[in-house]
């Protein structure tokens, strides 16, 4: 018999007591280990790592779009490069005294020089980031072409930056390993403080990698399979869900003022593109943080079930 609650407005379906094929009784999965489940679906790093799955398997030409350029992942990697370069200053002025080979030592302020590189475009990404949700002027920006030639002519510059960088830490990275694990340069009994910093970085580098291929594992394998253990639905329960009325109040919203009927009747502002009718004077409007507006009513009923922007897509909660 099958049985459903929806009592988190997540639909889930599982077995109840039923007889196996040699007569035996089966029981349905815990409750402890649904909770977990619903629990873990419904997490902020849980649909952070499918939105990055989703950025990776579909089209990446909005640079906003990335997961990873949120203002606390680029924190993250700030810190993560801070931590390094001050392990590798630190090392190596704690270890004048080893005398390692010479690959050794030039592999460690390679990577170094590398990392002081990538300071430069985290900034970027940050500054970009601002500019996106913090500039309300942006659209004006843009509109002056000179100054979106510009801005273009940097994305592209700063963007073959990060191509050849990324190009340099991955055959740096293979160049490493060759270096380190080479017997004949005998860097562990030579210079093991060295040699034990670039097993570590080289550590690093390959969890890195491999990210990609563990959030493959994670949601395309193991994910299902749960799912399909436990009989609930772990990518519903990641599904953006609707915003607070809290989070609504705080929006920004006026009555609408009617302007002059001789003006562009094209206006994209001169209709809600939820219900398509036209705003009429002294109708109360709410505007998103991505500055589009639209009805109250419609808009206040759209956010409760999800919480983005109908027309861009942007998260209400960014």
């Amino acid at each position: 018999m099958m049985g459903s609650s929806y009592g988190s407005g997540i639909p889930f379906a599982f077995r109840s007591i039923y007889s196996t094929g040699d007569g035996s009784v089966r029981l349905p999965p815990s409750s402890f280990l649904m909770r977990t489940a619903m629990r873990i679906s419904r997490a902020s790093w849980f649909s952070f790592l499918r939105r990055v799955f989703h950025y990776q398997n579909g089209s990446r030409s909005d640079l906003g779009s990335n997961p990873f350029n949120s203002e606390f992942w680029i924190t993250l990697e700030f810190i993560a490069l801070a931590v390094q370069i001050m392990a590798i200053s630190l090392m190596l002025v704690t270890s004048k005294e080893e005398k390692p080979g010479l690959p050794l030592k030039t592999w460690i302020v390679g990577y170094a020089i590398g990392c002081l590189f990538t300071l430069p475009l985290l900034y970027w990404r940050y500054q970009h980031l601002y500019l996106i949700q913090g500039n309300s002027d942006l659209e004006q920006q843009r509109s002056n072409e000179e100054s979106r030639v510009r801005f273009l002519q940097r994305s592209y510059l700063m963007n073959k930056s990060k191509a050849f960088l990324e190009l340099f830490f991955a055959i740096w990275f293979v160049v490493g390993n060759v270096w380190v694990f080479d017997s004949r340069f005998g860097s562990f009994n030579r210079a093991p403080k060295l040699h034990v910093l670039c097993m570590l970085l080289l550590a690093w580098n390959a969890i890195s990698y491999s990210f990609p291929f563990m959030l493959f594992l994670l949601l395309c394998c193991c994910v299902p399979l749960i799912s399909k253990i436990l009989g609930y639905n772990m990518n519903m329960g990641s599904a953006d869900r609707g915003a607070t009325d809290d989070q609504i109040s705080h929006l920004p919203c006026w009555k609408y003022k009617q302007v002059d009927s001789n003006s562009d009747p094209e206006n994209e502002n001169s209709e809600c593109c939820i219900c398509l009718a036209k705003y009429r004077d002294k109708e109360e409007i709410r505007q998103l943080p991505c500055t589009h507006i639209f009805h109250q009513r419609c808009v206040d009923q759209w956010l409760r079930i999800i919480s983005c922007c109908p027309l861009c897509k942007q998260d209400l909660r960014r």
